[in-house]
């Protein structure tokens, strides 16, 4: 069966059972940098690393390499591809992590960055995406992101039913409150002594307060590679290097100085433009 790659650029009629691989614009994915056991453990913290309403987002992790990645995709997720021809649906973070780079097409690539892949604006020395998808072998991580039960009026009768039992319950509920309350203490303090939390406030404030300061950290780092992306690059321009360790280091051959314009969101902090090379430091 064959494989695709689905990016916003995608146009191509499909009348065939194919294996949708998204790009990474059509989803949300973070390092999670707290310690934790296991893929269970992270599918359960996924929401917390991200900003996102939760009724319109779908929380999701995955394991690359010993690592965990919390990811988030828009419930409302609409692909311009017939369902019945959706055979399942993957990211590029998986099926590509082996890729430093990925050619889209002509303008556009996947690039990692810190174990990340991100789309950007030109194509560069990379294979393409066709080369790649002829000969990789898919991962058994698919994401089911398409709601295909259709819902019927027996259904219907069951479910209201299934409600009227179930608030009829309530009743008996409420006499095993006190043991409920009892057990959720004791499941509060397993959880704190597995992980090694602390038990006061205090100190679990302050852990919540580094996490929302790390992931304010991984926002601006979001949105600097999307500035970086909108980089005005005329025909025949294209980035050499892309690198990021505390300061972002770029190369571009380009038919002009691009300081003008990354000085509208960084902090040069040296550059140069010589016979078409452009390179510069910035923070």
């Amino acid at each position: 069966m064959r494989s695709i790659l689905y990016t916003k650029f995608f146009k191509e009629e499909i009348k065939e059972p194919v294996n949708v691989i998204l790009s990474p614009e059509f989803y949300w994915i973070k390092k999670i940098d707290i310690p934790i056991k296991s893929l269970k453990d992270a599918k359960k913290i996924a929401k917390t690393q991200f900003k996102l309403d939760e009724k319109k987002y779908i929380f999701d992790a995955i394991e690359l390499n010993g690592k965990f990645y919390a990811l988030a995709f828009e419930k409302d997720l609409k692909l311009n591809i017939p369902q019945k021809f959706i055979n399942s649906i993957r990211i590029a973070q998986v099926e590509f992590f082996d890729y430093e780079c990925v050619k889209i097409d002509q303008n556009h690539s996947i690039r990692k960055i810190d174990d990340l892949l991100f789309c950007f604006p030109q194509s560069g020395n990379c294979k393409s995406a066709e080369e790649i998808l002829k000969e990789i072998k898919l991962s058994n991580k698919k994401f089911n992101l398409i709601n295909r039960l259709e819902i019927d009026k027996s259904i219907l009768i069951s479910s209201v039913l299934i409600f009227i039992l179930l608030n009829s319950a309530i009743i008996l509920k409420i006499f095993s409150l006190k043991k409920e309350l009892t057990s959720i203490q004791n499941q509060k303090d397993k959880i704190l002594s597995e992980y090694k939390l602390p038990k006061t406030s205090f100190e679990l404030n302050s852990i919540l307060q580094n996490l929302k300061t790390e992931y304010q950290k991984q926002v601006k780092i979001k949105k600097d590679l999307e500035f970086v992306t909108k980089t005005p690059l005329n025909k025949g321009d294209f980035f050499k290097k892309l690198s990021f360790d505390k300061t972002y280091e770029v190369v571009i051959k380009t038919s002009k100085n691009l300081d003008g314009y990354f000085k509208k969101r960084f902090e040069i902090l040296n550059s140069s433009y010589q016979n078409g090379i452009y390179k510069a430091s910035m923070k």
